[in-house]
């Protein structure tokens, strides 16, 4: 709707994980590098972690856009309330697998075969499980079982675990100690610093076809890391509301004093002062 108000060609702040919006803090490059390295290195299990909205999946859609194309992927995303036979049969229905399966040793020799046929082509398999927070303890050692496929040079399967901070704690149960000591490679993705904050706007106006300078004054970016905490999906929350007011009122380049406006409207700056201080010490 404001997209050609402002010069774009489409919307830059939209929350869908499109890795070309991608902007690399310093965690996030890190998280990318640490990803591509354990699926091409063959480490077997990787670890993602995170608070809700930082980009781990948008970072990890540009990590299987950055591996070789000789790898298979398959994607569990729906794992709230999965047994661990519900985790089996979908992970079964991921790779194509179409024996009668009957029990859990069914299914890993039918997975067992499949991995080996795949590596004696010299493909690399790749099992993503999302939001892995919300599967309980039996489940998640079932995942763990998954990881004895191997020769004896490499794993047959890349596992990935993402999911928010909660994860960490669940791994630390001493039940689940035998899964957390062969995770291999792993990463915690942080909030964005307030420096952080105008290169990622820019980048996401960039990619959408326009300028920084058109579209934001000068001294909005304490109200957004305030609104935000570092958080970019907020960050891009924010300033999608701010750009379709700003349209509406006809209003450009924004400044500060309306950001901070509709900031307060949204009702996500929770301590007085809180931008008035960031600017006093930037």
């Amino acid at each position: 709707m404001y997209e050609r108000f402002f010069g774009l060609r489409e919307q830059p702040f939209s929350l869908t994980p499109d890795p070309r919006f991608l902007w690399l803090s310093e965690t996030h490059q890190e998280g990318l590098a640490t990803l591509v390295y354990g699926i091409t290195r063959r480490k077997g299990f990787l670890l993602l972690t995170g608070e809700v909205g930082t980009g781990k999946t948008t970072l990890l859609r540009a990590a299987l856009g950055q591996i070789p194309p000789q790898t298979d992927t398959a994607l569990i995303l729906n794992t709230v309330g999965l047994t661990p036979i519900d985790l089996l049969k979908l992970i079964s229905a991921e790779f194509g697998i179409q024996h009668q399966l009957d029990s859990a040793a069914d299914f890993q020799i039918a997975l067992n075969r499949l991995l080996l046929d795949r590596l004696r082509s010299g493909r690399n398999t790749v099992l993503i499980i999302d939001e892995a927070q919300n599967l309980d303890h039996e489940t998640l050692e079932e995942v763990r079982l998954l990881s004895n496929l191997e020769t004896d040079t490499e794993k047959l399967m890349q596992i990935v675990l993402t999911g928010q901070p909660e994860l960490l704690h669940k791994l630390a149960s001493p039940n689940l100690r035998q899964l957390r000591q062969r995770i291999a490679v792993e990463h915690h993705m942080e909030p964005l610093a307030y420096e952080d904050v105008q290169p990622y706007l820019a980048h996401r106006l960039e990619v959408a076809g326009g300028r920084y300078e058109e579209v934001f004054k000068p001294g909005v970016e304490p109200t957004f890391f305030a609104f935000s905490g570092g958080c970019p999906r907020l960050i891009s929350l924010l300033a999608d509301r701010v750009l379709l007011s700003a349209y509406s009122k006809g209003l450009r380049p924004i400044d500060a004093a309306f950001v901070e406006l509709k900031a307060k409207g949204m009702g996500a700056i929770r301590q007085s002062g809180m931008v008035s201080d960031i600017r006093t010490a930037d």
